[in-house]
Formats: C-alpha cells, structure tokens, sequence
C-alpha cells in the first residue's frame, strides 16, 4: 500500500538521534518508530520509554533481525556508517544514515558494489537542509537568471565543541572539523554548480591534543566558478552563505541548519534588494518524509549513493592535501 506508514528501527542512542531526529520522526505524516537498539539494553529501553517505541534491543543485530522493521536509521559515529550499511543491507532494510555516510573513496566503492546487490532498497545520505524550501527558491532563483551567471559561493559553518570525549572530537571515529561540517559546504557547493569541481585546495589547524582538525578552509574550482569555505569546532556557533552572480547576489542566514526557526534568503541586484522569509518547520522531518515516499515510490531519491560517493571524493581529497 503507498499511504502505508514505514516502519522504522533507530540503530544507536546517539544525541542527534535523541535530541533531533526522534522528535522530529514523531511529527511526520509516514514513520512510525517500532524499535530502538543500543549496546547498554537500560539505555535502549530508557530512550524507548522517553518516546514510547514499541521495542528496545540490547543489540544492534538483533534489531536488524526484527521482521517488522522496514528501514533502518544509522545515527552512530562515522566510521561505523557504511559497516552497518552494508549489514542493514543484507538483511533486506532499507536506510537512511547521517552525514558522512562514509569515512573513504574505497569504503563508498565496497557500499555500491553491495547496494548493487539489492536494488529494491533504498539508501540515502542524510542531508537534512536539502529539504528546506529555501534551497527551492534559490535553486529557481539562479536556474530563472535573477542573479545572472553562477560565479562564487561562500560559506562558513562552525561551532564551539571542546570536550575531548565528544565523537566529534575522536580523531579514529570520523571526527573534525572537515567530516563533521565542512562536508555540508562541499555538498552544497556540488549542488548548486550541478558538477564536480576539477581542483580542490584546503588549509587545516589541528588540536594539539585531540589531534582533530580543528579549523579548516577550502577552495573548490569548477570549471566555470569556484566556491570557498570555513569549518570550525572551536570557535563561535555560526552559519552562513553568500552566492554570488554576474549580475546580484543572495545570501542565505541559515543555509544549513534552519530547524523550527524563520528562514531568511536577501536577494540583491544592484541597489535593489529584497528579502524573502519562510515560516519555520523541521527539516528532519521533510526528510523522513521524503524517503518513506522513495521507499513507497511516490517520489525520486533526492540524494543518490553515487552523489555521495562524489562528496566523499572530494572530501578525501581535501583531506590528501592537508596532511
């Protein structure tokens, strides 16, 4: 049945998953969440009574087991991502896993060759801002000429994390600055220039202790065009983007993180300038939503594992340079 709910199993009791994206489940019009697993079964089961989910696992195994679970959604520390992928995949799941979904080129090349292996299931990156109709505008913005010709694009992402046991600061699990945020960036500047870049430089500052790059910047030049970036760890919460063309430019006060609060794009062209506001919503669950409607086929997979791997290219290439 299309209209049918997907049933969903949560694998891991990550922050994100408990803060963020469970909340964010519950308003949707197509999930339920039937199970939770964790490693620690009391914490499963604390974080299952927390939202009332149905199912608490002590294993990450055994809920992939559960028959009633349709899609799996993987919210652990990167470098566990394409691991239980590939283990979700086997099982007959389909899934939807956090940004990076993947720490390698290598690693993404083994995900093809088993998603391959299944095409009935769907796997999707979890990119949540793509879903923000701001991202809609804009794109019709630039594609309508309203800015002239694609030339520059800007960001800058950052936040201030400095406890050393935090996965976003473990250097063996994916952590830093460039995986965990700069990858939104290089996301979105593939986006917008619909192609890859032919030449990429980055610039890093790494924690003396935790041995992460704390800092780093980047430079993607396409072949008409270039974007440059600035993620952070340890420095002041902030976002932006600025998007330049031949003929105005429009920025964008929050182009990756806009949960539950007013969206706001300044288009200017010349001394005219305006600006368009957008109610708040919650973009994790648009994009639940979304991928309970590929699972149903009423709606095209908006981020392919082969856009993906791409990101992942460029990120791991950065990555070759700052070392």
């Amino acid at each position: 049945m299309k209209n049918k709910k997907v049933s969903w199993g949560i694998l891991g009791t990550a922050q994100i998953a408990i803060k963020k994206v469970i909340p964010a489940m519950i308003q949707t019009k197509f999930c339920i969440i039937e199970a939770i697993a964790s490693r620690n079964l009391s914490r499963a089961k604390s974080v299952a009574d927390q939202f009332k989910i149905k199912k608490a696992f002590g294993s990450y195994e055994a809920m992939l087991l559960d028959p009633t679970i349709e899609a799996i959604y993987i919210p652990l520390p990167n470098h566990l991502h394409v691991e239980w992928i590939i283990k979700s995949l086997e099982v007959g799941k389909h899934v939807l896993c956090e940004k990076p979904i993947g720490m390698s080129l290598s690693e993404m090349v083994l995900l093809n060759k088993t998603k391959r292996k299944y095409p009935e299931l769907c796997v999707m990156e979890a990119f949540m801002y793509k879903f923000h109709p701001q991202w809609k505008k804009i794109m019709t913005l630039i594609a309508n000429g309203s800015i002239g010709e694609l030339v520059h694009l800007q960001t800058h992402f950052s936040y201030n994390q400095l406890d050393p046991y935090n996965i976003r600061n473990q250097k063996k699990m994916g952590g830093g600055s460039l995986y965990d945020i700069g990858c939104y960036a290089i996301s979105l500047a593939r986006w917008l220039f619909k192609e890859e870049p032919v030449k990429v430089k980055g610039l890093s500052e790494y924690d003396p202790e935790m041995k992460i790059d704390r800092l780093t910047s980047g430079i993607l030049q396409f072949r008409k065009g270039s974007a440059t970036f600035t993620c952070g760890t340890q420095m002041e919460r902030f976002q932006v983007a600025h998007i330049f063309g031949s003929k105005g430019k429009i920025d964008v006060k929050y182009p990756f993180n806009c949960l539950d609060q007013k969206a706001c794009i300044i288009v200017s062209q010349g001394s005219d300038t305006h600006q368009i506001l957008f109610e708040p919503l919650n973009t994790y669950s648009l994009q639940f939503d979304h991928f309970c409607k590929v699972i149903r086929n009423l709606e095209p997979l908006l981020i392919s594992i082969s856009d993906s791997a791409n990101n992942i290219r460029v990120i791991e290439q950065l990555n070759d340079k700052l070392k």
